[in-house]
């Protein structure tokens, strides 16, 4: 739907930096500390049922709320030569925390899909695009456990529950698991971000290396659902052996269950967040130039490079860095099985004349 209303989006930022440079400049510095602040930002709000318009296509983009963003950058560089040998090091830190000081103004801004109720809450004065649901504390291992989880009148609180079903937390130990139950479980937003940058020369051979990795983030692997089996689905090789299917088993994935009567698998929890911090190489080339003497008034190098050749992570997705392609700023963080960042190996030669 049309909105003649709407204006440009206005956006103020505050930058405060310093450079630097020492023993005859091989040290360089940079340091940043800014504040970007979004105002009259554009968002598609859902317009009212009693328009007569479908919910598909009644979306009304406008111009609500603010967004601030605060952050520093720290650049490092250092450059040397020894002999025939000359280096290049360079590292980059970095970090944001990204809040929402308004938004629509009548409650939250719910978003994030994939599971039947939203995954991701935005709210006035929190930081944006964090994961909301139920606290899961381990597995039921037997029966006395699941009698054991009750109020203070010996009510089940999960009535449904089996052994090998996920054990969610009562927070408000009202003896019900409900909307007050739930709770911030992740932000998919990185406590620091690295960069760094290596280039090594000697003689005719060259070596380049670039790295970069997120550190303190969540994601929310919707791939989890793969394990469960509801409904006669395909689940993952090998998920018999890493499902619970007795005692002690397993304390991190439940049962298999056609039913899933306790929303092991279709209840937003802490069960599909995982630790999304990775460090990747993302490009590693070596090459060689023959030298002058045999090439003279011409050059030719051969080189091989490799792209993503390698990742270290605990993220057991297939991409931890895919989770955030899709989704905008308030909607981000959530693997839905994107096409894994590809591993490419070249050879080349450059000739020049």
């Amino acid at each position: 739907m049309g909105n003649p209303n709407l204006k440009w989006e206005t956006v103020e930022d505050i930058d405060f930096g310093i450079d630097a440079s020492f023993l005859g400049n091989r040290l360089n510095l940079t340091l940043d500390l800014y504040q970007k602040t979004s105002h009259d930002m554009l968002y598609d709000k859902q317009s009212l049922l009693i328009l007569g318009v479908p919910s598909w296509m009644g979306a009304i983009t406008q111009n609500i709320g603010k967004m601030r963003a605060r952050g520093w950058e720290l650049s490092v560089n250092w450059n040397d030569k020894v002999g025939d040998f000359r280096y290049d090091v360079g590292v980059q830190l970095s970090g944001v925390q990204n809040k929402a000081i308004k938004f629509t103004g009548d409650g939250p801004v719910w978003d994030g899909s994939g599971m039947p109720e939203s995954i991701i809450k935005n709210e006035d004065g929190e930081l944006i695009s964090r994961f909301f649901g139920y606290q899961a504390d381990g597995l039921f291992q037997n029966w006395t456990e699941v009698y054991a989880h009750t109020d203070e009148h010996g009510k089940l609180i999960q009535p449904d529950a089996q052994p090998g079903d996920i054990r969610f937390v009562d927070r408000n130990h009202d003896g019900q698991l409900n909307e007050d139950d739930k709770t911030y479980i992740g932000n998919p937003y990185a406590d620091l971000m690295l960069g760094l940058n290596l280039s090594f020369w000697y003689k005719g051979f060259d070596l380049t290396a670039n790295f970069y990795g997120t550190f303190g983030n969540d994601i929310f692997n919707l791939q989890r659902q793969r394990y469960s089996g509801a409904s006669g689905q395909n689940v993952y090789r090998g998920t018999f052996e890493k499902c619970w299917n007795g005692e002690g088993t397993s304390n991190e994935f439940p049962r298999l269950s056609y039913n899933d009567l306790n929303q092991n698998y279709s209840r937003v929890s802490s069960f599909f967040v995982e630790d999304g911090s990775y460090f990747r190489c993302k490009l590693l080339t070596l090459g060689y130039t023959l030298p002058k003497s045999i090439m003279k008034d011409y050059n030719l190098r051969f080189y091989v490079s490799a792209q993503n050749p390698f990742t270290i992570t605990k993220y057991t997705g297939m991409d931890p860095e895919r989770a955030f392609y899709d989704g905008g700023a308030i909607a981000t963080g959530i693997d839905r099985c994107n096409y894994p960042t590809p591993r490419t190996f070249l050879f080349g030669v450059d000739f020049k004349f």
